[in-house]
């Protein structure tokens, strides 16, 4: 039964991820070809444009960093209930413990898929609206 959890576990954070990964690309497909990572590269970027370019990077990483962290507590506060699951003296709470891991855990992968798109999508129009200005 655990193995069922952590298997289903592990295929939403995969599902997630590789979500992600095609809005990601998505988004990025409509960039042109002269980024702001090369114009970082060039002597005659404004400072306060390679400023911003590094503050929005460091806000990413740091908000990829607090969704990690909530993941991890997420995890931990699942094993903790999973393995009071066995001290279950009756059929009854220990359906009533496994329904409750369960809904805990789809309840909090739905609120961290959601609160990951809308910081993507966030950063990603920081990103963009940061690479318009730089080609004008």
């Amino acid at each position: 039964m655990m193995d069922q959890i952590y298997e289903l576990s592990r295929k939403a954070a995969e599902s997630s991820l590789q979500m992600q990964q095609a809005m990601f690309k998505h988004w990025t497909q409509d960039l042109p070809s002269h980024s702001p990572m090369a114009a970082a590269l060039s002597a005659d970027w404004p400072g306060s444009m390679r400023k911003r370019w590094i503050d929005l990077t460091l806000e990413a990483l740091n908000k990829h960093r607090e969704s990690l962290d909530a993941m991890y507590k997420t995890a931990l506060q699942t094993l903790e209930k999973s393995f009071r699951i066995s001290e279950a003296r009756s059929s009854e709470e220990f359906v009533r413990a496994i329904s409750a891991v369960w809904q805990n855990l789809f309840e909090a992968l739905k609120s961290q898929s959601e609160a990951q798109f809308q910081e993507f999508q966030s950063l990603a129009e920081k990103f963009l609206d940061m690479a318009r200005k730089t080609d004008a």
